[in-house]
């Protein structure tokens, strides 16, 4: 861990940071799209989708094959802020099972060194890269599970687990853990003093937490989506949402 209260204080006064609780624990949801959990001193990133542009561009479409050094870059950066004992990236880090092979050397070495800078670096499996490609150091699972008894019980995902298709019989169905999961790259609308904007976010429940996607060609999908809706009933959700470099809770 590299950041002093100061700096806290300091990035939270700019709208830089925010602060939340979720699943029992602190979390610091920073601007630019990360997750950090000061207890454990890890840093949670989602949606990474590593060389979508070259994927894109073998089908015609004509986009600059840069995305991932821009993504890589962004991250780096963050990483060299918080200095995380861990790094969780999950799900969808890179685009297709081909993504390595379309990556220049000069990428690849900079992802390879990036992973090598922190003590644990895991990759979460995602819907597009369900096995890790080879060479590429840090560890693979499907999940990783936090649990304190009496304190707090989350799991980190990809996807929702089965039984949260309706938050509103979420405590029912889906048992007593709280989940930690990217995949859907949420996404809203606002007005504020007459003005509309509009922006990544991060949205929870109090069963669900859904990272927003970091990746620089991801697009994202409206937390007013049925798709959303059923996930985060209206009435339980809070919304951070992401603009112009700050944060602020809608």
């Amino acid at each position: 861990m590299a950041i002093s209260d100061s700096w806290l204080t300091t990035q939270l006064a700019k709208r830089k940071l925010s602060i939340t609780k979720f699943a029992g624990l602190l979390w610091v949801l920073d601007a630019r799209g990360v997750a950090y959990l000061p207890a454990l001193d890890w840093l949670v990133v989602s949606d990474l989708h590593l060389e979508k542009g070259s994927y894109l561009r073998s089908y015609g479409n004509p986009l600059p094959s840069v995305d991932s050094q821009a993504t890589l870059k962004r991250l780096a950066r963050i990483i060299e802020d918080y200095q995380p004992a861990r790094v969780i990236s999950l799900g969808d880090s890179f685009h297709d099972k081909h993504s390595m092979a379309r990556m220049t050397a000069e990428d690849r070495v900079f992802l390879c060194n990036l992973v090598s800078q922190v003590t644990q670096w895991s990759w979460v499996e995602g819907n597009h890269d369900p096995d890790l490609p080879e060479g590429i150091p840090g560890e693979a699972c499907e999940e990783i599970h936090l649990n304190k008894e009496g304190a707090y019980d989350v799991v980190f995902r990809h996807e929702p687990e089965a039984g949260l298709e309706n938050s509103l019989e979420s405590s029912v169905n889906a048992g007593s853990r709280a989940q930690i999961i990217g995949h859907f790259h949420p996404k809203m609308r606002t007005a504020i003093s007459r003005r509309r904007y509009s922006g990544k976010c991060f949205i929870s429940t109090s069963k669900v937490f859904v990272m927003p996607a970091f990746g620089q060609f991801t697009g994202g999908l409206d937390i007013e989506d049925e798709v959303m809706l059923a996930l985060l009933a209206k009435n339980e959700r809070n919304t951070f949402m992401m603009y112009d470099g700050i944060i602020f809770k809608t």
